[in-house]
């Protein structure tokens, strides 16, 4: 049956990505290709050769290697109606009630397909997925990778399969290493598996979930494969329907984010393999397995314009106005289109058919691009105060520094890092409009009778924003650093200064080449820090004529790091790390080498904070623990926070207005 000329040209696409995911590269992201692919397949009649296809014949200079069996993909659902579908289908094709059999579900690992092979139990092959007859063979950085022995227990010959995979942390260890050439983590490990030099295979993770054992379950292949040293897949046994349900659920709504590596979905199969052969395969599909993919966090829509915003260090953002779209409950009609160079590389413009993503609490952002547009014209002057721009290959900059939109946007991060509360940005606007707040030390000199005759602004309101400047009048170092804004330099970069340098005037003056000494950085983020301290430099001098740096306190947690993860009984993250700053301790963003503790009431989860912890051999303890060090218990620390959180008659510095 012949289909029409758009619909083909849609189907060519879908060939171009294909070709070029199983050769190595990544034009298009793993859920945008899903929801592109998902919406022609709809349109495909079902004897269309493009349903029987999986993968490409590789193209780079790896040896070329035959899989010992098809190695195919499987067929996906992403809603509970399908997956009730789907396992209902099962019942009535094997004639079975609900409960009458078993299934497991494993992690959908968001990595590359590889099947590794033993010649009486020496590894010999390491082969991709490539057109899933034909891979590549990199075995030389295959042997490099974690959890891939290259001698098993027993001589014998031996198949697995399984994905190579970097968890998050590697991932951006290697981004700092490489200067953030990588897309995501997926695209990385691909990438780094097929690097003719080998550099970075050691981070690459092999997750297994398949071996040529003569065994009656896929339980019983996961405990072999545990057996022999390999790195099992994370299998969870479902008797019934509502397991399956319960457990999918858990995964995509509370579980999937604290694990160390990507998923995108769980794979559903029978337990049994005999009920497996039974279901057979179409299409190169096998019918006894499923892929359940979670609700896409994306949609696909239409651009419509492009504007831009000023944020605080002067980086200009382009923000494509969309045709309104239904994403997770929302209406989402703007998204960032990160930077310039992402418009030119991706042929950006009015009328292209984007895919856009929001998760949680992040601005909604286009992570691919489907159709070019009407080419976009870069902006020559800044949006907000007319000032020059200048491009340095990736972003747009305004170095004016009397920008409007600057100055409010640095205004506003401070106060959100320090919590003081009350005021929006539209409110800091007006003030910047009236001459009396043009900068972060202007906050410090403003008076109540700046707020005479401003509508939406209370008495309460007032009082509270001069206390909240009142607290913040004196603060930490690390606090003062991260309150600045400072480009690319997160809290934990913030600690690192303080700890190794001290004081404000020393950090002014450290050089890149100082910094890449210290473990953590490399020569490229180095100068980054370096540059963005030089920026700050001058406003930061400024502050610090009202604002003063508080000596590092000495007491019952002096000398002694701390971590947090999870939620806390008695206190917020932000309160747990005052606590510790307060009674002389450090308080760490991540969980790095040296640190004494990681605080969390879970000590037995597998998230992966409390798995690098036990790696390193850093203290795992729980919340009432953390008291008995303070020598507090649970019941002062919620008096203390009531008591903080109550609302008193609060005397100001200045007469108040009402």
């Amino acid at each position: 049956m012949s289909i029409s000329k758009e619909l083909q040209e849609k189907v060519d696409l879908l060939e171009k990505y294909d070709n070029a995911y199983y050769n190595g590269t990544e034009l298009i992201d793993d859920t945008s290709y899903d929801l592109f692919k998902d919406s022609i397949l709809r349109q495909l009649p079902p004897d269309h050769a493009f349903l029987s296809k999986v993968g490409h014949i590789p193209t780079s200079s790896w040896s070329k290697e035959g899989h010992t069996i098809f190695m195919g993909s499987q067929n996906k659902v992403s809603t509970e109606e399908d997956i009730k579908e789907w396992v209902n289908n099962i019942y009535k094709e094997l004639k079975v009630k609900d409960g009458d059999i078993e299934f497991i579900l494993q992690h959908k690992v968001d990595g590359f397909s590889l099947e590794s092979k033993y010649d009486k139990g020496i590894i010999s092959k390491s082969v991709t997925r490539g057109n899933s007859l034909i891979g590549e063979n990199i075995l030389d950085n295959a042997k490099m990778f974690r959890y891939l022995p290259n001698i098993l227990k027993i001589k014998k010959d031996v198949v697995t399969r399984g994905e190579g995979v970097l968890t998050k942390e590697d991932f951006n260890t290697i981004q700092k290493k490489s200067g953030d050439i990588y897309k995501n983590a997926r695209s990385a490990a691909s990438g780094i598996s097929r690097r003719y030099d080998g550099s970075y295979s050691k981070y690459i993770r092999y997750i297994t979930y398949d071996i040529n054992a003569s065994v009656k379950t896929e339980l019983k292949k996961i405990e072999v494969l545990d057996e022999l040293g390999f790195k099992p897949v994370k299998t969870h046994l479902a008797h019934n329907l509502k397991e399956i349900l319960s457990l999918y659920n858990n995964y995509k709504n509370n579980i999937r984010s604290s694990i160390e590596y990507d998923i995108d979905g769980l794979v559903l199969k029978l337990n049994s393999i005999d009920l497996q052969e039974k279901m057979g395969v179409k299409n190169n599909r096998p019918l006894g397995q499923v892929a359940l993919k979670f609700s896409s966090d994306q949609a696909i829509t239409t651009l419509k314009d492009i504007s831009t915003q000023v944020g605080r260090t002067g980086k200009i953002t382009p923000v494509g106005a969309l045709e309104s779209v239904d994403l997770m409950g929302s209406t989402i009609k703007k998204a960032t289109l990160h930077n310039f160079a992402y418009i030119e590389s991706n042929f950006i413009g009015l009328g292209s058919e984007v895919v856009i993503e929001r998760k949680g609490d992040i601005i909604p952002q286009v992570v691919d691009v489907l159709t070019p547009g009407k080419p976009y014209k870069m902006p020559t002057v800044c949006s907000s105060c007319g000032g020059p721009v200048t491009y340095d290959g990736v972003n747009l900059w305004c170095y004016n520094k009397n920008c409007k939109e600057k100055d409010i946007a640095r205004i506003s991060y401070w106060m959100e890092v320090l919590d003081i509360k009350g005021f929006s940005e539209k409110f800091i606007e007006k003030l910047w409009d009236m001459n009396k707040l043009k900068s972060i030390s202007d906050l410090y000199t403003l008076k109540p009778e700046d707020f005479e005759g401003m509508d939406g602004i209370g008495e309460k309101t007032v009082k509270n924003f001069f206390k909240a400047l009142e607290d913040t009048s004196e603060m930490y170092l690390q606090k003062f650093i991260v309150a600045l804004g400072i480009p690319s330099c997160s809290t934990s970069t913030a600690d690192i200064l303080v700890e190794s340098y001290g004081d404000w005037e020393a950090i002014k003056k450290v050089r890149p080449m100082d910094l890449a000494k210290i473990p953590g950085f490399a020569s490229i983020s180095s100068s980054a820090v370096c540059d963005g301290i030089n920026e700050v430099s001058e406003m930061a001098d400024e502050i610090l004529k009202i604002v003063k740096i508080k000596q590092k306190k000495q007491g019952t947690l002096t000398g002694k790091s701390f971590c947090v993860t999870g939620s806390l009984a008695t206190m917020s993250r932000k309160e747990f790390q005052d606590i510790v700053v307060d009674n002389g301790g450090i308080a760490k963003s991540s969980v790095v080498t040296g640190l004494t503790y990681l605080v969390t009431n879970d000590t037995s989860s597998g998230s992966s904070k409390n798995t690098k912890a036990q790696k390193l051999g850093v203290s795992i303890i729980n919340e009432n623990q953390f008291l008995d060090m303070l020598g507090k218990s649970t019941k002062e620390i919620k008096s203390k926070k009531n008591e903080e959180n109550s609302v008193p008659n609060i005397k100001l510095e200045y007469e108040p207005l009402f």
